[in-house]
């Protein structure tokens, strides 16, 4: 049975549009955290980053170690602020639409069974997504091995091909699971079984879906941040340009990053603004893909309404 693209489109659109209140009070809070803990983190990051492209090719250990530091306390926080933050987002935008929870409350805080099973899907899918990738390199370089053997001209071409492959099966694999999360919400389980089975011959439709939703995710992402990341393009140009010259690139990172670092610093002028638009973006985006993902799994298991919300109409696959 084909997935119902322009239906589950239509009716992710018209659970945005009638439960938008509802989403900003399930999303407004987990998100304010979720960004704090970004400028709060992406300022050492940047900072390590920048201190360490500075110190050159043969850096002083002890100065490396220090930008080092600046790094690894930088991602820890936003590995540890996302693991609390993201599980929280998912769970607050999915538990109306997949399993029809309704809360009173003007915000969500809580972390529970939901969250941690949420949590671990991810970390599961992302153990999964990294495996595929390292398979993917090494068939990649028997490839480019064989070829070279066979037709050594064609080495640099084989190369492209064997990434090509291994992106795709991730992007196959991540169709089939692109449910993961509403399955787990709805099921109390981490999903992985039912999400795998309701994709089955569905990817097409899946992929076509995806990309209507992909659409509405980059307009909205493109209206609230273009105005402030506009001036990144160029030094991403020169880095490209820099093509596999090791010292131009780091030279051209080193503007980038405090381009970016700059963004994030209270002493910007824009800074008001630039994380006012960064907290509205994360909101809507991510209720859109929930939502979206939410959807897909009501049609994909034809399950209409849930019982607290038997007033919607029926979802069918």
């Amino acid at each position: 049975m084909k997935f119902p693209v322009f239906k589950a489109f239509s009716a992710t659109l018209a659970y945005l549009a009638q439960h938008a209140i509802d989403l900003l009070k399930a999303l407004w809070l987990p998100a304010l955290l979720l960004v704090a803990l970004q400028f709060y983190a992406f300022s050492p990051l940047f900072g390590g980053f920048i201190e360490l492209l500075e110190l050159g090719e043969n850096p002083e250990p002890a100065a490396a170690a220090s930008a080092l530091g600046a790094i690894g306390k930088g991602t820890l926080v936003l590995i540890a602020g996302s693991a609390i933050a993201f599980p929280m987002m998912t769970v607050a935008s999915l538990a109306h639409l997949v399993r029809g929870d309704r809360r009173t409350l003007p915000f969500y805080l809580q972390y529970g069974g939901d969250e941690l099973r949420v949590l671990a899907g991810f970390a599961l899918l992302s153990l999964m997504i990294l495996l595929i990738s390292l398979v993917g390199a090494l068939a990649g370089a028997v490839l480019s091995f064989i070829i070279a053997l066979l037709a050594p001209g064609a080495r640099s071409a084989s190369d492209g091909l064997g990434e090509l492959i291994a992106n795709l099966a991730i992007f196959w694999f991540r169709l089939r699971l692109c449910v993961l999360f509403p399955a787990a919400i709805a099921s109390r389980t981490i999903g992985f079984g039912l999400a795998w089975n309701a994709t089955r011959d569905r990817v097409l439709g899946l992929l076509a879906f995806w990309i209507l939703i992909g659409v509405i995710v980059a307009i909205v992402a493109a209206l609230a941040m273009g105005p402030f990341l506009g001036g990144l393009f160029p030094h991403f140009e020169k880095i490209g340009e820099a093509a596999a010259d090791q010292t131009a690139i780091r030279t051209a990172m080193i503007p980038l990053m405090q381009e970016l670092s700059k963004l994030f610093s209270l002493s910007n002028p824009s800074f008001p603004f630039f994380a006012g638009a960064l907290y509205l973006s994360t909101i809507v985006t991510t209720a859109i893909v929930n939502v979206a993902a939410g959807t897909a799994w009501r049609c994909l298991t034809d399950r209409g309404a849930p019982a607290a919300n038997a007033g919607e109409t029926r979802l069918a696959a």
